[in-house]
């Protein structure tokens, strides 16, 4: 029977090998370390990330809601002003006044002090104002909004007059039937994908830019390091803030007692004062 000779390894080739071997395992384990160790810092960076998104997210959420209360708010003002109408009680919290008319029910204004922008963030500058003719109509950075039809949009709606009776003579015309007044109407803004505001006057169907960025701008590059040692690069300036939760369109809210009476006066971020009178029971 034959028997099959196994030729060994020569020794010094099995320990230069398992030196090998082991020296490629400590290289394996250090580079997996380092990738270990980039992947958590690239996850926790990356969560950071993620958390501010979030954030800023529900700031802009809470501002567009904000704001198109606000323009409810505003509307009933003038229709306030416009009807003789006063208030019956204010309160005020934390965030603003909810205040409570005879007529209109009530409604909620913030702070003027919660109103400011944030750092590279501003909202669009919505207001009304009283025309030549005696009509309230709203206004977009101190310009007239105009609706699809090209006519001024309308913050208050009034009745279409009556038609005037023909005068007896020969055949009198009965007179022309008054027109419908026209309803009024709060305009409604919203963020578009690129950040900036919109802005719609017939209830959301069509949507017209505003040309005012609802988000920070980009931060500048910081400067390279002075010569000499080796400068590091500059580092990339942060995102401008979003603004305050709490923007208003609304800039202050004040008292005035006077001899007639005590009166709210509120102005509007577009400089529009209302003067409305309080109630009083005595």
């Amino acid at each position: 029977m034959s028997t099959t000779q196994r030729t060994p390894y020569p020794k010094s080739l099995t320990i230069n090998t398992l030196k090998n071997m082991k020296t490629i395992q400590k290289i394996l384990l250090m580079v997996i370390t380092l990738l270990m160790a980039g992947l958590q810092t690239s996850c926790t960076d990356y969560q950071d990330e993620i958390d501010a998104l979030d954030v800023r997210v529900t700031v802009l959420e809470n501002l567009v809601k904000q704001l198109n209360l606000d323009l409810e708010s505003m509307r009933t003002i003038v229709e306030v002003i416009e009807n003789g109408d006063y208030i019956t009680n204010v309160t005020e919290n934390a965030e603003g006044y909810i205040i409570t008319f005879g007529k209109h029910g009530a409604i909620v204004i913030k702070n003027g002090i919660d109103g400011k922008n944030g750092k590279d963030a501003e909202a669009p500058n919505i207001s009304v104002a009283k025309d030549a003719d005696g009509i309230w109509y709203w206004t977009l950075n101190g310009e007239w909004i105009l609706g699809p039809d090209g006519n001024k949009v309308r913050a208050d709606g009034k009745d279409g007059k009556d038609g005037v009776d023909g005068k007896d003579g020969v055949d009198g015309k009965d007179g022309v039937d008054g027109k419908d007044g026209q309803d009024a109407i709060s305009p409604k803004v919203r963020i578009n994908s690129n950040g900036y505001w919109e802005i719609s006057v017939d209830g959301g169907t069509t949507w017209v830019n505003t040309g005012t960025s609802a988000v920070g701008a980009n931060g500048k590059d910081g400067k390279d390091g002075v010569d000499g040692k080796d400068g590091t690069d500059g580092k990339d300036g942060t995102d401008g803030k979003d603004g305050k939760d709490g923007n208003s369109l609304f800039e202050s809210i004040t008292y005035e007692v006077t001899a007639d009476g005590e009166f709210m006066v509120i102005v509007t971020k577009g400089g529009q004062t209302f003067k409305i009178p309080i109630y009083k029971n005595s």
